[in-house]
């Protein structure tokens, strides 16, 4: 015959061991599913963040055009809103360029425009430090005497 105590610490024993395999079989199931929530969070954002950077780089291109249409003395100001994953936007000679840092490596998304840019209004859009701006950020851009547009940055 079993003592009372031998009895006791044997049911204590059986209650640990099933609560450890009870809490592994759902670790077992929990963490995969967890994990695929974060990789199709990333994917979204990154999906997000192209779109975001697109709508940044056409309205860029749409007020260049639209203020070398205007001529002389036209000006406009926009709030673009940069996304976080931004590295640059570079305004060249007939094209507005974004980098973005994605998981598959760098991407650039481009808009073209059609309006004369003076010379000095070609180069990165950044800060002093390098890196785009995220977030919110004004842009003016304005017609010289010559028709042709400026861009100033943080207008």
């Amino acid at each position: 015959m079993m003592s009372r105590q031998t009895a006791s610490s044997t049911k204590k024993g059986q209650a640990a061991t099933e609560t450890m395999v009870t809490l592994g079989m759902i670790l077992v199931f929990v963490i995969p599913i967890l994990l695929l929530l974060l990789v199709g969070a990333q994917a979204r954002f990154e999906s997000l963040s192209h779109i975001q950077g697109g709508s940044v780089i056409r309205i860029v291109s749409d007020s260049i055009n639209e203020v070398y249409i205007e001529g002389p003395g036209a000006s406009k100001t926009v709030v673009v809103n940069f996304p976080s994953n931004a590295r640059y936007l570079n305004v060249t000679e007939d094209e507005v360029v974004m980098g973005l840092d994605t998981r598959s490596g760098p991407t650039d998304i481009v808009s073209p425009f059609f309006g004369e840019l003076n010379q000095s209004s070609r180069g990165l859009v950044a800060l002093p430090s390098g890196d785009a701006p995220s977030g919110l950020y004004p842009i003016k851009f304005y017609a010289d005497s010559s028709g042709n547009v400026v861009v100033e940055h943080g207008g």
